[in-house]
Parts: structure tokens; sequence; C-alpha cells
């Protein structure tokens, strides 16, 4: 008893020092896996903390719009951990492959494979306890420079900025990256069962095997991705009009079945044409870089298409998630025209108000409390003036409305007497429009409008009410809001002679107003009455929370398109250096024997640069190919969005992923070279 109780407290100090030594020897020879584990700790935390963010710079968020959006980013996290954990077990794959040889050795010294299993166990806890709080570390801090892009996207100023640290995101990014390494753990315990010894000692002896015969079946798969990708192209060009979603769904899975193709045969077609062109072949040591691209079709080819598909995801999140965002943004400098409006809609309400100040004032909120300075007006409507009085595609209605997975696209038009308009615009201090009886004028508040009300303006149509014929004034377009808005859509409002109006069904009621001192202190009154009246037939819709409403659908879009893309960016750029570092590694006995023979460090150089660039090239061509046919479809329906701004999010996205990307290459070729010793 006594004996193995001092071989247990031994093997305990080995295996400790064993364990130290080879994560210090992983981190310099792998420090890309370090680097991929601290930044995807640190992405968590960053984008799990964002309800801490919105507190540090003093939004009020009375509604919860920023408190869902930041429960839709957590949940979203789910699926960046298993992404995270995929990507973990994948890489620590290589890295067991990579110590076969290594673990051989400890068994062939007569270390059992319980003791090989508590020897990784204790790397495996070393490596997460390491890269989490050194994430953790990053994380808070990248929280900060989030904080910032937070209040430049909302267009809030600093001065209410403090640094805070998120409790909850830490105590998340323990126990879910806590979870991870533990099933990591079990990861390796279980490959290692599967090897034997035979395997570990020669595991780096061993090559794919590459059907020589089968060349024509590769050239007949290289046809059918290209078939099945350009297929996928058109298919989302010609059914986007008609059904975008399923366009998208539909498309995009040809897409990927496509590109699987492609990489399954694109190595093998490439090592045909490398082999014909004798005069490129025999050149230099040209038949050594194709035999190591002849020796990894296999898993290349699988790989390949894992990760240019990964890319495809991470270019089109980073662009279109911002682009969304901003989107969302368009036009919110005439969101906000008044510090309030209250709205009483016929079609929403179940009581029939014939009049809706005198209705509000009996629910117990007296306008007179929080302001000095309103209006109110009626907005009206009639099935003779439709949308379509503005776009002039009336004709197309029916075909888009049958076809389309939203809403109608023809439905009646807004109507504002002209009195009521120059009464509630003078809040605004806005000059009064003059209408002679045989005019009308137009107003649109947002940008998505605008190109259809330019034309109309170009080649405008007399508007018929009753038996009066109008003509569109002289320079009568304004561009103007009539209330408040978290939704930066509209179709325009028509303004005619107040008397015309009488004839118009009412479709809503808005009482615009401005607070009669500083806008914080107007804000808790506004609310506190609001909320002690009984005022369920109307809707409060203040500049504080139309603000708020608009920068949380910007904040969820932004944030959720680059979580997403980078977390899928780092996965493919970390497996596909991964994979390289440690194939650089089994080949170093083959490197070794081409320098006994007086090949050059130089030509050995390029070699390794063209096997590089061919791996780390085609996923990255093929995914910036299909990203760019989805961006450029959903831009297209970006109406009224500025070329500018798409310019700028495209650049911006295109950027960060190359930049990232890029890094990835350089340091795997520096990594391999280190190993490769030259």
């Amino acid at each position: 008893m006594p004996s193995k109780k001092v071989k247990h407290t031994v093997s305990s100090s080995i295996f400790d020092e064993l364990a130290a030594r080879n994560v210090r020897k992983s981190a310099k020879n792998y420090n890309i896996y370090f680097f991929t584990l601290m930044l995807s700790v640190c992405l968590f935390y960053s984008f799990n903390s964002v309800s801490t963010q919105f507190a540090s710079l003093g939004l009020e968020d009375r509604l919860s719009y920023l408190a869902f959006s930041s429960s839709i980013l957590t949940a979203f996290s789910l699926i960046v951990c298993c992404i995270m954990g995929a990507l973990v077990v994948y890489a620590n794959r290589f890295l067991l492959k990579r110590r076969k040889k290594e673990m051989g050795i400890y068994a062939t010294l007569g270390m059992e494979r319980s003791m090989l299993n508590k020897l990784l166990m204790k790397e495996t806890l070393r490596i997460g306890v390491m890269s989490l709080a050194a994430g953790l570390v990053m994380g808070v801090f990248a929280a900060q420079v989030l904080s910032l892009i937070t209040a430049k996207l909302a267009g809030l100023s600093l001065e209410s900025y403090r640094f805070m640290i998120s409790f909850k995101a830490i105590i998340l990014s323990v126990v879910f990256f806590g979870v991870l390494f533990f099933f990591v753990h079990l990861f390796n315990v279980r490959e290692l069962k599967k090897m034997s010894l035979l395997d570990m000692l020669y595991a780096e002896r061993k090559n794919e095997t590459n059907q020589e015969g089968k060349y024509l079946r590769k050239f007949m798969t290289a046809v059918l991705a290209a078939a099945l990708i350009l297929g996928g192209y058109a298919y989302i060009y010609i059914k986007a009009d008609q059904a975008l979603a399923s366009a998208l769904g539909v498309g995009g899975l040809m897409l990927i079945v496509g590109t699987i193709f492609f990489f399954s045969s694109a190595l093998s077609v490439m090592v045909v044409i490398m082999k014909k062109n004798k005069f490129s072949y025999f050149k230099g040591i040209n038949i050594f870089t194709t035999s190591q691209f002849a020796s990894r079709i296999k898993s290349e080819g699988r790989s390949g298409a894992m990760i240019s598909i990964l890319l495809f995801l991470s270019l089109s999140l980073t662009i279109l998630g911002p682009g969304l965002g901003k989107y969302v943004m368009n036009g919110i400098e005439n969101a906000t025209p008044y510090d309030g409006t209250i709205y009483y809609a016929l079609g929403e309400s179940e009581t029939l108000y014939s009049n809706p100040m005198e209705a509000l004032r009996n629910t117990g909120f007296e306008i007179e409390d929080v302001s000095e300075s309103y209006e109110s007006s009626w907005i009206y409507q009639t099935p003779a003036v439709t949308s379509s009085f503005l776009t002039g595609d009336k004709e197309e209605a029916p075909d888009r409305k049958q076809n389309m997975e939203d809403e109608p696209m023809d439905y009646p038009l807004a109507i504002i007497g002209v009195d009521d308009y120059n009464r509630i615009m003078a809040l605004q201090g806005v000059e009064p429009v003059e209408l002679e009886n045989d005019n009308f004028a137009v107003v649109y508040a947002f940008p998505p409008i605008e190109e259809a009300v330019k034309a109309f303006a170009k080649n405008p149509r007399a508007l018929i009410l009753g038996e009066r014929s109008l003509s569109l004034k002289e320079n009568g377009i304004y561009h103007r809001a009539l209330e408040n808005k978290n939704v930066l859509v509209d179709q325009g409002t028509i303004i005619v002679p107040q008397e015309l109006t009488e004839g118009l069904t009412p479709r809503n009621w808005v009482l615009n107003f401005n607070f009669s001192g500083d806008t914080k202190t107007g804000n808790e009154l506004l609310y506190d009455k609001w909320y002690k009246a009984n005022s369920d037939s109307f809707h409060l819709m203040s500049a504080e929370e139309v603000t708020v409403s608009i920068t949380a659908d910007n904040l969820l879009m932004t944030y959720l398109g680059l979580y997403l893309g980078i977390t899928f960016l780092i996965t493919s750029g970390a497996v596909l250096a991964l994979q390289q570092l440690t194939h650089s590694s089994d080949n170093e006995e083959r490197y070794g024997l081409l320098r006994k023979l007086g090949v050059s460090s130089k030509d050995m150089k390029r070699s390794l640069s063209k096997q590089l660039r061919v791996h780390f090239g085609m996923p990255m061509f093929v995914a910036i190919i299909n990203s760019a046919v989805v961006i450029a479809l959903v831009f297209r329906y970006f109406e009224g969005f500025p070329i500018r701004a798409m310019a700028i999010i495209i650049g911006a996205g295109a950027l960060l992923v190359g930049i990232v990307y890029l890094v990835y290459f350089i340091t795997t070729y520096l990594g391999s070279r280190r190993i490769l010793k030259f």
C-alpha cells in the first residue's frame, strides 16, 4: 500500500510537469489555436455584454427594446457555442494526430491508457483556463470599444459613458466554455482509445490513396458543380421578384451543393492539368508540389468545401448585417420631428371617437400637463386614391400581391387638409403651404419612396376627388415628417384643399407636441402621466421611444451579422490554418529529404507558398463569387439606400474579412516555415 501511494504521488508530479511542457510546446508551434480560443472567448463576452453597454451609455429602455435585442444575441450565443465547439474538436483532432507518435512513445515506455487520458485532461484544463482568462481580459476591453461603436450607431453623446464589466457575460463565458472543454476532453479520450500502438508510431507516414483511374468522373463532377452553381445564380435572380425568401433558400442550397461538388473534384482536376503540362511539371520541384496536392485530395476537398461555405456565410453576414442595420436607420433624421406623438387609429380601436381629444382627456391624460405647444389633426383616405397613384404600378400590383411574400402593394394613400398640415408644421417652424382650389401637393418623410415621388413630379397625373380634378402644385413636393414613427417607411401623403377632406373617410388622428421644459424631465413626466391613464385606444410614440426602438433594431441586425460573421470567419481561418500546419508537421521528413538532395530553401519556400495560396485562395475565391451574388440581390431591394453607404458597408465588411483571413494565411506560412526549418 505505501509503495502504491508513493507511485501515485510521483506520477502526479510527472504529469504536471509533462502537461506544462506540452502546453508550452503546443503554444509555440500552434499559437493560432490559442489565439483562436482567446478570440472566441473575447467575441462571446463582448456580444453577451450588450445590455451592460447600453447601461454604460445611460440609455433609457422603458419598453425593453434594447433588452429584447440583448436577449436575442444571448440566444444566438448557443449557436456560436456549437460552432466554436465544432471548431475546437476539429482543431483537437489535428493536434492529436500531430502528437500520435509522442503518445506512442509514452505507451512504449510503459504508460497506460488511463495515464495518457489523465495527461490529456491536465493539458486540456491548462489550455482552457489560459485561453478563458486571456479571452475574458480581451473581451472586457473589446466591450468598451463596442460601447463606443454603439454610441456612434445610435448617435448618442459619450458624456454619460462609464467603464462597466458584465458579470452576467463572465458567468456565461465560464459556463459555456467550461462545458466545451469538458467535451473536448471526452473527445480526446475517445480518439485515444481508437488508436493502436502502430497507428501512433507510424501515423505521419500514412498518405491518402489517390485513385488514378477516375479522372473522368472528377471532370463530370466539376461540370455538375458548375451547373449547380450557375443554376443557383439564375434561380435566385429569376425567382427573387416572386418569392425572395424561397429564392434565397433554394438558390442558396444549390450554391452550397455545387460548392461541395466543386471542391470534391477541383484538386483532382488541377493535379491532372499540372501533370499534363510537361514543361511546368518537370520544372524545379513542381513534381513534389503536385504530389503534395495529390496526396491530400480527399481531405482537402471536404475541408475546402466546408471552409468556402463558412467564408460565404461570413462575407454575407458581415456585410448584410450592418447593411440591414444602416437601412433601418435610413432617414432617421425625420423619425422624430416632435417630442411626442399620440395616435388614434380607427382600424385598430374597438371604440369610434368623433372627438379624440375629448376622449383622451376622459382617460385621465391631460396634454397640458406635459406640453404647452401641441396640435392635432385628422388623416383621411379614399379607395379612389391608392399607392399606385404615386408609384404608377397599379397594373403590376395584382401579380405582385399574388406572388410576393409580403403585404399587398396597392392600398389607400394618406390624405391631409392643407390647413391641418400647416398647423402641425408650425410646431416645426416650417413655412405654411398655399394651395389653389385646383391644386394638390405631396409630402413624404423617408428615402424608400423618394425616387417614385421624384419620378411622379416629372410626369404628374391629375388627382380625382369626387367631381374635382386637381393638378400638382408647382414645386409641390415636400420632404417633411408629419409625426413620430419608428418604422422609417411611408407611401407619401397627399395635401389637398381643406374643404375636400369633408367627403373623405377618417383614417387616424394624431396629436403632436413638444415639451415645455427639458427633454429628460418631460419624458419622466410624460410616462408617469401616461401609465396612470386608461388610454388603451391611444398609442404614444415619444421621440425617446422612437430613437431607442430604431437603435435596438439597428444594433440587433448589425451586431448579429457581425457576431455570426466573425464567428464563421475565425472558424474557417483557424481550421484551415491548423490543417495546413499539421500537414507541414507531417511533411517535415519529406522536406528534410529534399534538403539532403540539394534543393534550395528558396525553391522549398516557393513550393510551400504555392500550396498555401491554393488551399487558402480557392475557398475564398468561390466564397467571394457566391456572396457577391447574394449581397447584390439583397441590396437591390434597399430602396432609397445611398450608393455611397452601400459601398462603405461592402468595403468595410470585405476589408475586415480580408484582413483577418490574410493574418491567418501569413501566420500559417510563417509557422509552416518554422516547422519545416527554412
